[in-house]
This record gives C-alpha cells, structure tokens and sequence, in this order.
C-alpha cells in the first residue's frame, strides 16, 4: 500500500470521529479540540515500522482560517507530549509565533531505546525519508501549515540525527528553515567523523546556506559529549557559509538529561520570535 492510500485512509478515520486498527493497518483516536494532542499511527514503508505521529493545533487554528502556521517537528515525540502544552503558552504569550506541534515516536508499548539507535542513527537516512515522504506530506496535506517555514528539533540520539539531517541540507531536500539541537550523540561508538564529512561536502557543493542552527551541551555533561560538541563547532564555524544563522552554548547547570529543554525553548524564542 502507498502512503497516498494511507494518508486518504487516515483522512477518513479522522473524519468518522475514531478509527482503531481498522483494514488499512492505520490507528486513529477521535480529533479533540485545538491544543489537545491528534494521534495517527502508521506503518512507513521505508522505516518498515510503525510510526506515531502526535499533532497539536495553535490556539488560533479555527480562528484564522485563511492563514497558514509554522510547524515545529520534534523527535522523540513520545517523551516530548508534555511540550506540546508548553510550546502553546510560548505562542498565546506571544514570546513565539503561533505553530504547529508534530512529535514522531513510536507506539507507546515499544522498546523506544533499541528503535531510537535503529532509527535516529543508524538507520537514520530511512527515517529522514519517513519525515520527508510521509509524515510531511500528510501534516501538510491536512492542517494548514507552511512549507516554507518547518523547524526540526531533536536530543541525544535525536540530536546526532539533527546533525545529520543539517549537514545533508540540501542533498537530502531542503526541508527546514530551523534545527535546534540539544546534546548530539556525537561521541563513541556513534562517531561524528561521517557527519563531519558529510558537512565538508555541503560546504564544496554550497557556499550558501539560508537556514538556522542552535547547537547545545549541557555545562555538566561528560568530557565525551563536550569535546564532541566542540569539535562539530569547530568544524561548522570554519566554513563561512551565506546567509548561515549559527549560535551554539554551553548551557551552565544543565546535563544531558536536563539541557534539552532549555534549548528546545531558546531555539524557539531565537527563530520563532514574532517580533
């Protein structure tokens, strides 16, 4: 089955008020109202798994029917539910536009340790192409959401898929405008040396880089993740790429169980900020 049937039999489900492992291999809960949290379960025929896309809706989605939102996709969608009512009150406090929220995980009886390595890392080209083919396409073929403006987020294995994901920018398709990344998993055994490879080759190919990086570590994390980070700084900011909006910290106080939320809100208030 393709992902086009898919995506007109998630549409279906959802407007037959529930839907639950019904012919199609698609999970559905009924759609609640705006900043309620919208789940879709389906089968990705590149991850070869199921996926689990949570959605959430700005305060001002029914509102303002005509305009289109920014979406902010969140790796490690099933332990990042709880954000999706922060990232609403940045929007209704005006600290940050008005967004979408889309978190990718996984069904909440699997064993997200093993299938985040499998899926952020080393199988992360496949994931990338889920994103890309999959999950994109449905967000914006159902919600009214701006392709010219998608933020990615991502931690720990999230963050080294991050990092992926920006330095294959354009080879990969240009999907976002802004990644922000809490402490990459840059360090043994998922070495940074392909990414930096894969950064030098963007930089031969592309002098101009139009998007937004924000680039963390926790100021208590270990020698491992601090030298890691510093050494894809180093290399990033030796290439004096157009148009590049580059800032990266060290965050005081924070480790790498703490640091992604200060930098998934920071990120925020950095490229979302509608003033």
């Amino acid at each position: 089955m393709n992902f086009i049937t898919l995506f007109w039999s998630s549409f279906i489900c959802l407007n037959l008020n529930s839907c639950t492992n019904n012919s199609n291999g698609i999970e559905m809960k009924s759609e609640m109202p705006a900043q309620k949290i919208i789940d879709t379960t389906f089968v990705s025929k590149f991850v070869n798994d199921s996926i689990k896309v949570d959605v959430s809706l700005p305060s001002s989605y029914d509102s303002d029917p005509d305009k289109k939102f920014k979406v902010v996709y969140m790796t490690d969608g099933y332990w990042r539910r709880e954000e999706h009512a922060t990232i609403h009150k940045m929007s209704d406090n005006e600290e940050i536009d008005q967004v979408i929220v889309v978190g990718i995980g996984y069904p909440d009886d699997y064993d997200f340790n093993n299938i985040r390595v499998r899926d952020l890392i080393i199988n992360a080209d496949k994931l990338f192409s889920c994103i890309k083919e999959e999950v994109i396409p449905y967000i914006e073929g159902r919600y009214r959401a701006d392709s010219n403006d998608r933020t990615l987020w991502g931690s720990s294995y999230g963050g080294y898929f991050l990092i992926w994901s920006f330095t294959g920018h354009f080879k990969q398709g240009e999907l976002f405008k802004n990644y922000i990344c809490a402490s990459a998993a840059l360090n043994p055994p998922y070495k940074h040396d392909d990414l930096i490879k894969k950064e030098n080759e963007m930089w031969d190919n592309h002098k101009d880089l139009p998007v937004n990086l924000y680039l963390t570590v926790g100021g208590n994390e270990t020698k491992e993740f601090i030298d890691s980070y510093n050494k894809i700084v180093d290399e990033i900011r030796s290439h004096n790429y157009g148009n590049f909006h580059f800032e990266n910290e060290i965050i005081p106080g924070t480790d790498h169980y703490s640091v992604w939320k200060p930098t998934l809100l920071n990120g925020l208030k950095k490229f979302l900020n509608p003033k």
